[in-house]
C-alpha cells in the first residue's frame, strides 16, 4: 500500500502570520498542562474525611455521645395515650400509633392535643413524630378567625393545659421553625417541617451531659438547631410527650426509632423505672358526675374547686367550649341575647360554631372516648325531665350526682372570701398605682416649673447686671465730659455733679432692694401621703357574711329561669343514679332549702310567658262598654240642664245611694265628674282588674300578689300599655298608687300589690269611691289647701283650625266613634287612661 501524501497547505502570509504570533500565546505541551492542572486541584482539597451534614443555621458545637447500655430496670407500662390527656377531639388509632381529630360540628376549628402517660424526670429519651396529613377545610378559607393549620411537639407537666401554648408548664417546637417555652415564643430557630419527614424529639435531662436540661429536634436524622435550654420552671419535674394540632393527622412513635441519628439514644419506652413517673391508667368503671346547685350560689365555683382537687375529670358545659375556642385562636366572642353562664350564646362568626353544632357533638363524645366527665348543665341538672335525658348519654357509667344546695362548708366560704379579697385588693392596687402616677406627674412638673423659673430669674439677673454696667458707664463718660467742659469751675459745681450719681445710685440699689424683697409663699395643699407599696384591704362585716360571688352575667337568664324554677327538683337514685352525695346540707335540709329557695323566687321573678286569659278580656270589655254609657249619661244629664228633685253634692250619703244613675231627679252620682274624675275610676278598676286577673291565671297558692318591681312588667302585659306617671305629674308608681288606695295599695313590709276592695265586680263602688275622692279633694281646695289639686295633663294637641280636617281619634274596644269626650269641661281624654 502506498504511503499517503502529505497534506500541503498554501503558504500564508508573511505579515498574517507575523500578526497571529503576537495574539495568540505559545501552546504548552498538553500532558504537561493536564499534570500542572491536577496538582492544582489536589493543593486546593484537603483530604478526604467523613463529615456531618449540618445545616447552615446551626454552628458548630460538642454532639451528643451514644446511649452507654446499662442494667437499670425499664418501666413496664405501655407508652400510649390515656383519655384524660385527651383533648375531646383527638383520637388515637391504630394501637394509639397515629393520632387524627374530629372534624364535624366546629371541632375542626379547634386544637387537638394529646399527652402521653409517661413522664422523664432524668436520662436521655426520644419520640418521634412524623405528619401524614395536612389539609383545610372549605368553610375556614370563609372565616375572618385565625383557625390555620399546624403542629407542635413538646414535652410537659402532668396537669397543665392539653393545648401546648397555653400555659407556662410546657416547651414546644411547630412546624414553621418557632421554638417556645412556654407563652414566650423564640425567632424562627429552623426551616419548615414537611409532611412525611421524620421528627425526632430529644429531652435530655442526664446531668453528667454537657447539654444537660435541653430539648433538641431532628429531622430525618440530621440536628435542625441547637439545644434548647429548658426553662427553670420546669428543670426537676417530670415531663411528658406532648404534641397539639389542627387540620392533620400524625403518626406518633414512642419505642424504637425509625430515623436514625448521629448517636444512639433511648426512646421514651425504654425509660429506666427511675427516670419516669407513669400516670396509672383508671380502673373500674368510668364515672358520670352530675353537680345540682342552684343558679349563682356558687354552681361554677363549686366546680372549679372539685377540678382543681380531681384533674382527671373532664367538664362538659358551654363555657368549656368557649375557654377551648379562644386558647385554639379564635377571637373571644360577643354574647348573645339572653346570654348566661350555663348557655352563652356565643356568636364566634363560623356558622358550624354559631348553630350550636358543637355541642351536639360534644355529646356524643361519651360513647367514643370514654373517661370520667362532670356535666355542668345547670338548669338541666335541676329538672327531673332533663337529667333522665343526660343519663341516657352515659351507658356503662357510674352516675354521680352531688347536691350542692344550702349553706357552704366553711372551706368554700374561706375560698369565697379570698376571692373577695383578692378582686378587692386588685381594685385597690389599680386605684393606688392610678394615684402614685398622678403624684409622681404632679411632681414632676413642679420641678420642671421650678426648674424654668430659676432660669427665667437668672436670665433677669444677668439683662439687669448688664443693664447697671451699661448705665455706669454711660454715666462715667458723662462725668469725664463735663468735667472736660467745665474744666476748674469750682468745688460747688463738682460736688453737685458727684451727688446727682451718688444719689441716682441709691435710688437704684433701693429699686433693687424692693425687687429682691422675698415674696410670701403660697401655702402649699397637703398632699396624701401614698407610701412605697399599696395599702392592704380587708373584709367588712358584710362581707364576710357574703356566701357566695355573684358576677354581671347570670348563670341562668331571667327568661329561662322564669320557666324553669317551679320545676326544679333534689335528684334521687330512682332516677337511675348510682349514688347522690350531699356536698353542704344533708337530704332533707337540702330539700327543705329548695322549697324555700322556689317559694322566695316566685315573688322575685316575672312570668315572661304570662297571657291575659279570656275572662280578663271579657271584663275588660265588658268595663269599657259600661264606662262609656256612664260618659254619655252625664253628658245627657248636663245638656238637660238640673231638673226637680235634684240634690246638692253635699247633701248625699254616698255610700248609702242605690242608683249610681239617679241620686234624685235623674241626677247621676258622676254628674260632677271631670276628665280628671274619669281617669281616676279608670286608674281604679284597672288596677283592681289586673290583680284579680293575675290570681286566677297564674293559679299558684304561693303567688297571691304581684311584687311591686314587677307592677309595670304585668300592666303592659294585660293592657297593652305603660303606666304613665307623668299624666298626673308624680314620679313613681306608688305615688300614683296612693291616689286610689281606698282601691289598691302596696304593703309597706312585703313591698307587694294587694286589693284594697274585696269586691269591685259592680261599676257601683268604684263610682262611689271616686265620687267620695273627689268631693274630699274639693273641700280641701275650697279651705286653701292647694296640695289637694290634681295636677293633671290631658296630653291632648291643640285643635285644628278647621275641624272637619282633624281626623277623629280611634275609639277603645266597645266605644262608638264620637264618643270618647268626658263632659265635664268638654276635654277630651287621651293618653295612659286609654282613648275614650
Amino acid at each position: 500500500m502506498p504511503p499517503k501524501a502529505a497534506k500541503t497547505v498554501p503558504p500564508k502570509d508573511p505579515k498574517e502570520a507575523e500578526a497571529k504570533k503576537k495574539v495568540e500565546p505559545k501552546a504548552k505541551p498538553k500532558a504537561t498542562e493536564e499534570k500542572k492542572r491536577k496538582a492544582d486541584e489536589a493543593a486546593e482539597e484537603p483530604a478526604p474525611k467523613e463529615v456531618k451534614v449540618v445545616p447552615p443555621q446551626v454552628e458548630e458545637f460538642e454532639e451528643e455521645q451514644d446511649d452507654v447500655p446499662d442494667k437499670k430496670q425499664k418501666i413496664k407500662a405501655e407508652v400510649t395515650f390515656l383519655g384524660a390527656d385527651l383533648t375531646l377531639n383527638a383520637i388515637p388509632c391504630m394501637g394509639n400509633k397515629v393520632l387524627m381529630a374530629l372534624n364535624e360540628g366546629g371541632m375542626q376549628y379547634l386544637i387537638a392535643g394529646a399527652r402521653a402517660n409517661v413522664g422523664l424526670k432524668g436520662g436521655r429519651h426520644m419520640f418521634e413524630v412524623k405528619i401524614t396529613e395536612m389539609y383545610h377545610p372549605s368553610e375556614a378559607s370563609q372565616s375572618r378567625q385565625n383557625v390555620r393549620g399546624f403542629i407542635r411537639i413538646g414535652f410537659s407537666t402532668s396537669g397543665s393545659s392539653l393545648i401546648l401554648g397555653e400555659s407556662e408548664e410546657s416547651v414546644w417546637f411547630d412546624n414553621n421553625g418557632l421554638f417556645s417555652a412556654g407563652k414566650t415564643k423564640a425567632p424562627k430557630t429552623f426551616t419548615k417541617l414537611n409532611k412525611d419527614q421524620g421528627v425526632a424529639i430529644i429531652l435530655n435531662l442526664d446531668e453528667k451531659s454537657p447539654h444537660a436540661n435541653t430539648v433538641s429536634i431532628f429531622r430525618d436524622g440530621v440536628r435542625a438547631c441547637k439545644p434548647r435550654k429548658l426553662p427553670e420552671n420546669l428543670i426537676g419535674k417530670p415531663l411528658f410527650p406532648h404534641v397539639s394540632y389542627r387540620h392533620a393527622s400524625l403518626m406518633v412513635n414512642f419505642g424504637k426509632p425509625m430515623t436514625k441519628l448521629p448517636f444512639t439514644c433511648r426512646s421514651v419506652s425504654e425509660a429506666a423505672t427511675a427516670h419516669a413517673s407513669v400516670t396509672p391508667a383508671p380502673s373500674g368503671k368510668y364515672e358520670m358526675l352530675m353537680p345540682v346547685a342552684f343558679p349563682d350560689e356558687g354552681t361554677f365555683d363549686w366546680l372549679d374547686s372539685f377540678l382543681e382537687a380531681n384533674p382527671k375529670y373532664t367538664e362538659l358545659s358551654d363555657r368549656k367550649m368557649m375557654e377551648w375556642a379562644v386558647a385554639s385562636g379564635l377571637t373571644r366572642p360577643k354574647l348573645g341575647l339572653n346570654a348566661s353562664n350555663d348557655k352563652p350564646n356565643y356568636q364566634y362568626g363560623v356558622h358550624s360554631l354559631d348553630d350550636n353544632s358543637l355541642m351536639k357533638v360534644v355529646q356524643s363524645i361519651p360513647s367514643i372516648q370514654p373517661r370520667n366527665f362532670v356535666v355542668m348543665e345547670v338548669k338541666s341538672n335541676l329538672v327531673a325531665e332533663e337529667r333522665s335525658q343526660i343519663l341516657k348519654r352515659f351507658p356503662g357509667y357510674k352516675k354521680v350526682a352531688h347536691v350542692v344546695m344550702g349553706k357552704p362548708k366553711e372551706a368554700y366560704k374561706h375560698r369565697v372570701h379570698n376571692q373577695i379579697l383578692k378582686q378587692k385588693q386588685q381594685k385597690s392596687d389599680s386605684t393606688w398605682r392610678m394615684k402614685k402616677a398622678q403624684q409622681e406627674q404632679k411632681k414632676r412638673i413642679l420641678e420642671q416649673q421650678k426648674l424654668m423659673a430659676e432660669k427665667k430669674k437668672e436670665m433677669e439677673e444677668k439683662k439687669k447686671a448688664e443693664a447697671e454696667a451699661k448705665k455706669a458707664e454711660e454715666a462715667k463718660k458723662a462725668k469725664e465730659a463735663k468735667e472736660a467742659k467745665e474744666g476748674e469751675e469750682g468745688e460747688e459745681a463738682a460736688a453737685e455733679a458727684t451727688e446727682e450719681p451718688a444719689a441716682e445710685e441709691t435710688e437704684a440699689k433701693d429699686a433693687e432692694m424692693k425687687e429682691e424683697e422675698p415674696k410670701a409663699e403660697e401655702p402649699k395643699a397637703e398632699e396624701e401621703d401614698l407610701g412605697d407599696e399599696p395599702p392592704q384591704v380587708e373584709l367588712t362585716e358584710e362581707e364576710e357574711k357574703q356566701n357566695f360571688i355573684k358576677g354581671s352575667i347570670p348563670d341562668v337568664s331571667p327568661a329561662v329561669l322564669a320557666k324553669a324554677f317551679a320545676s326544679f327538683t333534689v335528684p334521687e337514685k330512682s332516677e337511675g343514679f348510682d349514688e347522690v352525695n350531699y356536698e353542704w346540707q344533708g337530704a332533707a335540709e337540702s330539700k327543705e332549702y329548695l322549697r324555700k329557695w322556689v317559694l322566695e323566687t316566685k315573688l322575685t321573678t316575672r312570668i315572661e310567658d304570662l297571657q291575659p286569659s279570656n275572662d280578663f278580656k271579657e271584663k275588660y270589655s265588658a268595663w269599657q262598654k259600661a264606662f262609656t254609657e256612664l260618659q254619655t249619661k252625664q253628658k245627657a244629664w248636663k245638656s238637660g240642664g238640673k231638673k226637680d228633685g235634684s240634690k246638692e253634692g253635699g247633701a248625699v250619703d254616698i255610700f248609702s245611694v242605690e242608683d249610681i244613675n239617679d241620686i234624685g231627679g235623674g241626677e247621676p252620682l258622676y254628674s260632677n265628674f271631670e276628665a280628671e274624675d274619669w281617669a281616676m275610676l279608670q286608674l281604679r278598676y284597672e288596677f283592681f282588674l289586673l290583680q284579680d286577673a293575675f290570681i286566677k291565671d297564674v293559679n299558684d297558692e304561693d303567688r297571691t300578689a304581684i311584687p311591686e318591681a314587677h307592677l309595670a312588667f304585668y300592666y303592659q302585659k294585660y293592657f297593652k300599655k305603660a303606666i304613665n306617671t307623668k299624666q298626673f305629674s308624680l314620679s313613681d308608681v306608688p305615688e300614683l298608687l296612693n291616689l286610689i288606695k281606698d282601691t289598691v295599695a302596696i304593703d309597706e313590709e312585703t313591698k307587694m300589690f294587694t286589693k284594697v276592695l274585696e269586691d269591685a265586680e259592680s261599676l257601683d263602688i268604684l263610682v262611689k269611691c271616686t265620687e267620695e275622692s273627689r268631693k274630699e279633694r274639693k273641700r280641701r281646695i275650697d279651705a286653701g289647701d292647694e296640695t289637694a289639686r290634681l295636677k293633671f295633663l290631658s296630653h291632648n294637641p291643640a285643635p285644628a283650625p278647621v275641624p272637619a280636617a282633624v281626623p277623629p281619634a280611634p275609639a277603645a274596644v266597645g266605644l262608638q266613634k264620637g264618643k270618647g269626650k268626658a263632659m265635664g269641661k268638654g276635654k277630651p281624654m287621651k293618653g295612659m287612661m286609654g282613648k275614650w
